[in-house]
């Protein structure tokens, strides 16, 4: 018996999806997934065959993960926004059985040499499929969701996760929120990415609902918070920070269980105000590979520890070699599509040590600026800069430099007066060595990030 079916034994009635303002049940979502599932068999579709899924973030995504997860078929759920260029190294690189996308995309797929379904037909491929006959049963090796990773340079690399990552990886999630039946879950993050696809999994595994956004707008969630149920929310600094700009935008914040915040570093002056206003923050450190957050930490119960990435969760062994993070355990996966399986724990190559059971990361390794041999944290400069006032935001990064190797720049969006290269600098000069300090500022009317809130360097 799938999640699913677990659900329709004990609230078949009980709300499970709402987005806008229509709501969908556990059973409403049952007959969309058992017609869908009908159609995916039809198609030829079999166990642990890669299906291919460029939708947005809607219930549509949902249905199809979800009669995934019914046939045992591998989701392989992509950003719809992709360029076609994009698309097609994806093709490649998976190699799905078949794909599914909407009427909308046909121009994007025009030459490609594989099964199309469009999601508009899908209840009509269904009629005429004869015999129902779906003999799945789960099991925890078989491989669940193939996500690929939001990676901010370089092609994206695909994640082979198993039944058993999510389910000791939301049985972690369990234990550090304890899910009630009445949590309301407010999805912001895409489904194509390990943030939305676990949340989820968690709602179908324990029972809670969950108000799904297709783009993350502050304004949007602000209204959502105050109109809605929402108990729980998860999302990147730069959402937080926006929200908490907005007028009562903390008061609506307050009224929430819990909000977990991940997916980069926070700069400290965010985590001052949200100490200060005792918003319930969960720190969260984790990625793809680890089937999402594998360390956690609450703010206000550890507000001293707040520079921390956070305790590990059970399950979870760390080991510190020449800086770097490894880890292992039941909810690392086992590999990437195509490539040898990790013998022996996952090199996360994330900078770090671990000090009283408690993770201090450093530095992603890739944002490491070497300039005359120095190793230097664009992370702590740009705290510093976020800072100063009249500076809203700050990306900090290496540029080549025929006599350092690299150069330290810095990308500025100010807040209403452009602040004078000198009076920045003289303001960094008791704050940070000489060699840190930028060699030049970029004025930019915003940081390009991704849906996560990573940095887009190529496009800076």
């Amino acid at each position: 018996m799938n999640w699913l079916n677990q659900q329709i034994e004990k609230q078949p009635e009980k709300p499970f999806i709402q987005s806008d303002k229509k709501v969908w049940s556990y059973l409403d979502i049952s007959e969309m997934v058992e017609l869908h599932s009908k159609a995916l068999l039809k198609s030829g579709v079999k166990k642990q065959d890669k299906v291919l899924i460029f939708l947005p973030s809607s219930i549509e995504m949902v249905e199809i993960i979800l009669s995934c997860i019914n046939l045992g078929a591998i989701s392989v759920p992509i950003d719809d926004k992709l360029t076609k260029n994009e698309l097609d190294l994806i093709l490649e690189y998976v190699k799905p059985s078949i794909i599914i996308t909407n009427w909308g995309k046909k121009d994007i797929f025009s030459i490609v040499d594989k099964t199309i379904l469009y999601i508009e037909e899908l209840p009509f491929s269904a009629s005429g499929c004869g015999n129902y006959d779906n003999s799945y049963k789960m099991l925890d090796s078989d491989i669940c969701a193939i996500i690929l990773t939001s990676g901010t340079t370089g092609p994206p690399k695909a994640v082979e996760l198993t039944y058993k990552n999510f389910k000791v990886s939301c049985a972690n999630w369990n234990l550090l929120l304890n899910f009630e039946v009445k949590d309301q879950f407010l999805c912001c993050l895409p489904l194509s990415h390990i943030g939305g696809f676990a949340v989820l999994l968690r709602a179908l595994i324990y029972g809670f609902s969950i108000h799904l956004v297709n783009k993350f707008q502050a304004e949007k969630i602000y209204d959502i918070i105050n109109l809605s149920s929402i108990t729980i929310i998860s999302l990147v600094p730069t959402m937080l920070s926006r929200i908490i700009k907005l007028n009562n935008g903390i008061t609506s914040l307050k009224s929430l269980r819990y909000i977990l915040l991940g997916g980069g570093p926070s700069h400290e002056n965010l985590l001052d105000t949200c100490i200060k206003e005792k918003l319930p923050i969960i720190k969260v450190y984790g990625m793809t590979e680890t089937c999402s957050g594998t360390f956690g930490l609450k703010l206000l119960e550890e507000p001293e520890s707040k520079l921390y990435a956070g305790r590990p969760f059970p399950g979870l062994k760390v080991k510190i070699i020449s800086d770097e993070i490894h880890v292992s355990g039941p909810m690392v996966m086992n590999g990437y599509l195509g490539k040898e399986k990790i013998v022996g724990g996952f090199n996360t190559r994330d900078v770090g040590y671990m000090k009283n059971g408690l993770l201090f990361l450093e530095m992603r390794r890739k944002d490491i600026i070497i300039s005359g041999g120095k190793n230097i944290n664009p992370i702590e400069i740009e705290n510093h800069l976020i800072g100063i006032d009249g500076v809203d935001d700050a990306a900090v990064v290496g540029e080549h430099d025929n006599e350092w190797g690299q150069k330290v720049v810095a990308y500025i969006v100010y807040q209403t007066t452009v602040i004078k290269e000198d009076s920045i600098k003289l303001r960094l000069k008791n704050k940070i060595s000489s060699y840190k300090i930028p060699k030049s500022f970029i004025k930019v009317d915003k940081i390009p990030r991704n849906e996560l809130g990573k940095i887009k360097y190529d496009e800076l």
